[in-house]
């Protein structure tokens, strides 16, 4: 298993794809975040303001940690989406599956290292982005509160995220082709918006974690058993991607 987390961390480490996203989600995101809390603090009646001002959550240290939390959950799930879905599809694309079964010991290993080291690196990155995303809430000298809760709770809405992203692996092993893990990823994301507008967000696992947030407003309650869905969708998609690996013709013959 050592050997199999230390070739996915170096090939996520040299992955193009891989940095953008941590680019995305560790300054892009803070950085919007923080200025859409601004805007709906300190922006008056302009139009930005009154647009955003409905999603942003009191004030304050809330309103920056609140927003970092929404946007982060959105964009974690899109960058862990796609970088889970190039893990797994790049080998069978580039044929280099092949040797990498031959010398790890197990199909199974291969596909835990591979779930680890993204699920890990989502971690980090929503860590890194709330971290960013309170040092640059310090310039708009909130006053209010403490930034520790709410930052806490959006890494946790990151990381619920990351876990929702991991059926792509299963999606990108079938369809041969990290692509179908990208169409997949992409697909939630409207469903999940679909779902919302018509008030069934909180039942619907890849919503949840936004709504919590307060995506949705005070009024939109989300309870601990509907959040449990996501670290459930993460492991069914965790076994089933195993089992397709342990069972199917993965090599061309």
């Amino acid at each position: 298993m050592s050997a199999a987390l230390e070739a996915e961390l170096l090939k996520l480490a040299r992955s193009t794809v891989a940095r953008i996203a941590t680019g995305t989600l560790v300054l892009i995101v803070p950085l919007l975040a923080v200025g859409l809390a601004a805007a709906a603090e300190h922006g008056g009646n302009s139009t930005l303001a009154l647009k955003v001002r409905p999603m942003v959550p009191d004030g304050g240290w809330d309103a920056v940690t609140g927003t970092t939390g929404q946007v982060l959950t959105v964009a974690t799930l899109l960058a862990a989406g796609f970088v889970v879905s190039w893990t797994f599809g790049r080998e069978l694309t580039r044929g280099t599956v092949e040797p990498l079964l031959t010398a790890l010991p197990s199909r199974t290993a291969v596909v835990s290292a591979k779930l680890v080291v993204v699920t890990g690196w989502a971690l980090a990155s929503s860590v890194a982005g709330v971290s960013v995303a309170v040092v640059a809430g310090l310039a708009l000298a909130p006053g209010a509160g403490s930034p520790w809760p709410g930052a806490a709770r959006a890494v946790v809405g990151g990381l619920l995220a990351a876990l929702l992203a991991l059926p792509c692996a299963l999606v990108a092993t079938w369809g041969r082709d990290a692509l179908a893990g990208v169409g997949a990823v992409l697909g939630l994301v409207v469903v999940a918006q679909v779902v919302t507008v018509v008030g069934a967000g909180a039942w619907f696992p890849w919503a949840a974690p936004g709504l919590w947030l307060g995506m949705g407003g005070p009024a939109v309650h989300v309870t601990w058993w509907q959040l449990a869905a996501a670290p459930a969708v993460g492991a069914a998609s965790w076994v089933a991607t195993a089992s397709w690996w342990r069972r199917a013709e993965l090599v061309s013959r």
